[in-house]
């Protein structure tokens, strides 16, 4: 019932040497994005994801990202989220650094509801070789409305670890 409707893009690339060779790099990228709606349900998501690794003979770098972006709403029923993740690491040959980034953005109505979250991580670890340092930061805010109450909080925490060898 009521006007129902599903939309849909997906872009798709894939460079990847010969399993002969397999000597320089596997790349991937994918971007999607979908709108449904049903009657007052709606539904849209946008996904963009890029991965790039080495060779298994090589093994020498992998790197990916992915960013994406949802929004549900069911009536008078909000959730937006937004996803940044970054993964840079090398091959288990080496395992010489991993480094890791995500933000998400969160925002959620509920009737008159609404909760709202930013978050921020960063991860910078040696591998599991060397373990000689190891770095950690997110930051998160929120914010909740329930009627006319509301509650504001931030948070911010950095820790930087030697690792278990040293």
């Amino acid at each position: 019932g009521g006007s129902v409707s599903l939309s849909g893009v997906a872009n798709a690339t894939n460079i990847e040497a010969s399993s002969a060779s397999e000597s320089s790099v596997y790349y991937y990228h994918s971007v999607a994005v979908a709108t449904t709606s049903g009657g007052s349900v709606r539904v849209f998501g946008v996904a963009n994801a890029t991965n790039i690794e080495a060779s298994p003979a090589s093994e020498s770098l992998y790197y990916y990202h992915s960013v994406a972006v949802a929004t549900t709403s069911v009536g008078s029923v909000g959730v937006f989220g937004v996803a940044n993740a970054t993964n840079i690491e090398a091959s288990p040959a080496s395992e010489s650094l991993y480094y890791y980034h995500i933000g998400a953005v969160a925002a959620t109505s509920v009737g008159r509801v609404r909760v709202f979250g930013v978050a921020n991580a960063t991860n910078i670890e040696a591998s599991s070789a060397s373990q000689s340092s190891y770095y950690y930061h997110i930051v998160a805010v929120a914010a909740t409305s329930v009627g006319r109450v509301r509650v504001f909080g931030v948070a911010n925490a950095t820790n930087i670890e030697a690792s278990s060898a040293s």
